[in-house]
């Protein structure tokens, strides 16, 4: 048979079109700051930073490929001052204790200063859902983070298609009274307060209601990722609500299993926002990502390569969370 065999082109398809447009753009414009970019910088910028969220072993919920030693350890070599460690499962508080005996003996060892870890609980179903009295054993073990539920919210259900979960907001949309005793143990211990896998409303009102009781500390996890996604308007009506805007190389930057967000988004949130009002950290940890420390390295690496200041990145890695955390 003669005949002009046909191809479908899928690479002239508008979508991939567009995309490669957007990857040549963002490659060639980055070109000469890249070239000068050094290690050197990126550890000048994380130079005391903590890294607000960050998930190791052991949290038999996901995948972690290591664990809050190694991490923490990491976090010392880059000369960072600390790691705050999310589990999904277990209150954190618990273990860092002992993470920070062994890396105190390995900073001893290589005469380095040790970065510290820092625990919390989140308020799943694993920790008793919204149970003060789980709380209040956080407290006293020193913890410095209260996530409200995660894969348990009912928000984050109703998102997968799945039924059930813990709701915050009884029908007349007041949080549901368990909460009050909570805020009132987080404003007491002066711990921060993060609404987690809340929805939109849901985040405004916990934040608005926790304030009156004295809560001071309010980060958000990831409102760029597809589960609590919300509006740049809506992240800049929060934060003046003095809630910081937690931007995580997980949720922001594309990876395995997060390809589908907009890296030039993050950028866009950081100038409308305002550095003063953001906090970038990993969200890393699962073994088909990059380790934290790495992954926090790549997010400011690529920032400055973005044009931002290392004075404004350190403000969001530096700054910020010691503020949150009551170190500063």
């Amino acid at each position: 048979m003669s005949g002009k065999r046909e191809f479908y082109e899928l690479s002239q398809d508008t979508k991939w079109v567009e995309d490669t447009k957007r990857a040549y753009v963002t490659i060639e414009s980055m070109g000469a700051r890249v070239r000068l970019l050094k290690e050197d910088d990126v550890l000048e910028v994380l130079d005391g930073a903590i890294d607000m969220h960050a998930h190791a072993f052991p949290d038999p919920l996901i995948d972690t490929g290591w664990d809050q030693v190694q991490v923490t350890k990491a976090a010392t070599d880059a000369g960072m001052a600390g790691v705050v460690f999310k589990a999904h499962t277990f209150p954190s508080a618990a273990t860092v204790p002992f993470v920070n005996q062994a890396v105190e003996a390995y900073a001893g060892e290589t005469g380095k200063k040790p970065a510290r870890a820092y625990g919390g609980i989140v308020l799943n179903y694993f920790c008793g859902g919204l149970h003060p009295d789980s709380v209040e054993m956080a407290a006293r073990l020193g913890a410095k983070v209260v996530w409200l539920p995660s894969h348990d919210s009912a928000h984050h259900m109703r998102i997968i298609g799945d039924p059930g979960g813990i709701e915050l907001l009884g029908p007349d949309d007041k949080p549901v009274p368990a909460l009050y005793d909570i805020f009132e143990i987080v404003a007491a211990n002066n711990m921060v307060l993060d609404p987690c896998h809340a929805g939109t409303k849901q985040r405004f009102i916990v934040i608005e209601e926790a304030k009156k009781v004295g809560v001071r500390n309010f980060i958000l996890t990831h409102p760029n990722w597809n589960v609590t996604k919300m509006t740049l308007e809506q992240q800049v009506e929060i934060s003046r609500l003095g809630a910081y805007i937690g931007l995580f190389a997980y949720g922001d930057i594309p990876n395995f299993n997060n390809p589908n967000c907009d890296p030039l988004y993050l950028l866009e949130c950081i100038k409308t926002v305002g550095p003063d009002h953001c906090v970038i950290a990993s969200d890393l940890g699962t073994v088909i990502n990059v380790p934290p420390v790495e992954g926090l390295k790549l997010f400011v690496r690529i920032l400055l390569a973005s044009g931002l200041s290392k004075a404004d990145i350190r403000k969001m890695c530096v700054d910020n969370p010691k503020r949150l955390l009551g170190l500063s």
